[in-house]
């Protein structure tokens, strides 16, 4: 079942014509994070990721330095903008979507204006990840 910040999600990407794909088996992403990427507590150790980056935002601009850190990270071609990812959140979206990164673009000023949990943004190969923490934390890394 699609909770409200799900369907205000679609409302939104099918309103702007952004191309997604629903995934409604959380699991499938939720045990792809848990087996490729090392945790500490209930975070990602993104100190033992490779190429990382960090960003701290204040809230009124996080919208603007997530789409700014994405665009920075396809500028240092660390990521192409037909990547394929996968977005998920915490707590309040029951499912997660796949878009490609330059659509994804589109849409994630209103995903982390809109939608107040934290925010992953896992690459299809499962070999990095975008984390956009409810504390305003951008963060960028690649394991091995």
């Amino acid at each position: 079942m699609n909770s409200s910040y799900d369907n205000s999600l679609t409302k939104y990407a099918d309103g702007m014509a952004i191309s997604y794909k629903l995934i409604s088996d959380l699991s499938y992403c939720t045990e792809n994070i848990n087996t490729h990427f090392p945790f500490v507590g209930g975070r990602i150790n993104f100190s033992l990721l490779n190429d990382t980056k960090f960003v701290d935002s204040d809230h009124e601009n996080i919208s603007f330095d997530a789409t700014n850190f994405i665009k920075s990270l396809l500028d240092n071609r660390r990521c192409r903008n037909d990547d394929v990812v996968i977005y998920m959140g915490d707590s309040l979206t029951n499912n997660c979507y796949e878009f490609c990164l330059n659509d994804l673009l589109k849409i994630i000023p209103f995903i982390v204006r809109e939608i107040p949990q934290h925010h992953y943004v896992l690459f299809k190969d499962f070999k990095k990840i975008i984390y956009i923490s409810f504390e305003n934390e951008i963060k960028f890394g690649v394991i091995n």
